[in-house]
């Protein structure tokens, strides 16, 4: 117990020390705390209430927490996030040190915590799980994501297999509508009523591009290998899937139709026989499933509609997803996380005829980020293909991605290509400069390049931002 605290103490110390410096605290202090007592997040579970929510899979994990803390936090609780997206066991050991230390700075004794929201990288979730009970696991999605640190998706479901066989008596909130998650409620079958499925029923597109261009992570049915078939397919693999086994997606506990507008999207969701209507402002169809597996997670712990309405309209966006800041020229910058086929492509859906903008598109290839960057050809940038206004490439692998451009069609005379010993942040400026009067500025941005522009953002927005 004693190690407990000081950990608890000194990780606060490095943070700041860290923060007054510049730097993200979101993990270093976690490594701390582990090297002082390593039994750290085995007592975490003598100070953490209940509910304990994990969100793991490829995409999404960041919103959906980020979303369901929210509401949880409209409800009345308090719970722990790490809301940056540092979701490794040092990220999640930084969260829940610093989420513990309010509580023991005032009482100079430990009180139980609200509870947790930690997302949690599907690569780690046993390593976890292992040694911090939950009472929830929420699945988002599985799709190829740096296949050079998890090898391809069987790796990461077996993982995050292996991670609910080490919590017995956990709830797995899983997305039906994706066919690669149905390898992990057939291997746990046995156990009927630990699975609350949701998915999506119905979409309709008002003034968003109707096609989605990403590609599909899961071709063949799990269970007899021949091709997946479609009732309605949404996108990537995600869909009402069937096979002619007979095997097919199964029937839903929480279902949606969705509307999906270019600014919001309306979510008519049905549970238990009743429906509820919820609005959110985070835009395109991925998002909409992000709010869905919210919305099901706060359904399940009985939370009322309008505390989710509530915390619908009052959330903000965690940096880098489809943050929107403005800029003192009227227009404004809006910065998005790109890491995988799926994702990009979705991203790039969202901004299919954009007007009155310019575009940055920084990629880096550091151990964070993947050092694989072949997922550029699969990702659908040939929607930029008309793009018609200047396009910057910055980062390790910046002349990767301008290539990548050249070959998707886009008018080369556009093309900006920074030397990639350039940090992201100085070609960010760069490109605020060049912006003419209410022009908007969009930047795709790989994590690392992310990390940097937050640490940064704070100039930025000083000397461009309103």
């Amino acid at each position: 117990m004693p190690n407990f605290k000081k950990a608890i103490v000194l990780s606060n110390i490095v943070s700041k020390g860290l923060k007054f410096f510049n730097y993200e605290a979101t993990s270093f202090p976690g490594r701390v705390v582990q090297k002082i007592c390593p039994d750290f997040l085995t007592e975490c579970n003598n100070y953490v209430n209940h509910p304990r929510f994990a969100v793991t899979g490829t995409n999404g994990k960041t919103t959906t927490s980020g979303v369901l803390s929210e509401i949880l936090y409209k409800h009345g609780l308090n719970v722990i996030n790490n809301k940056l997206g540092a979701n490794m066991p040092n990220g999640i050991v930084t969260a829940l040190s610093s989420g513990l230390y309010p509580k023991l700075k005032k009482n100079k004794d430990l009180f139980m915590a609200d509870g947790v929201v930690l997302e949690c990288d599907e690569a780690y979730f046993s390593y976890v799980a292992n040694k911090f009970v939950f009472d929830y696991l929420l699945i988002t999605n599985l799709f190829r994501d740096q296949l050079d640190r998890y090898g391809e998706m069987d790796t990461a479901r077996k993982k995050i297999i292996k991670g609910i066989e080490l919590s017995p008596d956990i709830k797995i909130i899983l997305n039906a509508d994706d066919p690669s998650l149905f390898e992990i409620s057939d291997s746990l079958k046995h156990n009927g009523d630990k699975f609350i499925y949701y998915g999506i029923t119905s979409v309709d597109y008002a003034d968003y591009e109707k096609t989605s261009k990403s590609p599909s992570e899961a071709i063949y049915c799990p269970l007899c290998h021949d091709e997946i078939l479609y009732n309605k397919r949404y996108y990537a693999q995600l869909g009402d899937w069937y096979c002619r086994c007979g095997n097919k997606r199964v029937n839903l506990d929480i279902s949606a139709r969705v509307l999906v507008y270019s600014d919001k999207s309306i979510l008519d969701v049905k549970y238990k026989d009743k429906n509820f209507i919820f609005k959110t402002t985070l835009t395109g169809l991925y998002n909409a499933y992000n709010v869905l597996g919210a919305i099901s997670a706060a359904l399940v712990q009985g939370i009322e509609q309008k505390v989710i309405e509530c915390a619908l309209d009052e959330y903000s966006p965690v940096f880098g997803r489809h943050q929107k800041i403005k800029l003192k020229n009227g227009g404004k910058l809006t910065i998005h996380l790109i890491k995988n086929p799926v994702g990009a492509s979705e991203v790039l859906r969202g901004l299919k005829n954009l007007q009155n903008s310019r575009m940055l598109i920084s990629i880096n290839d550091n151990y964070a980020d993947g050092r694989d960057v072949s997922w550029l050809w699969d990702a659908d940038f040939e929607a930029l293909r008309d793009f018609n206004n200047v396009i910057y490439t910055t980062g390790t692998r910046s002349y990767d991605m301008a290539l990548r451009l050249k070959y998707a069609g886009f008018n080369q005379s556009l093309l900006e290509i920074f030397d990639n010993t350039k940090e992201v942040s100085k070609c960010l400026k760069i490109a605020l400069n060049d912006l003419k009067e209410k022009e908007n500025l969009v930047v795709l941005v790989t994590y690392t390049g992310l990390l940097e522009i937050n640490k940064n953002i704070k100039n930025i927005t000083d000397d461009f931002g309103m």
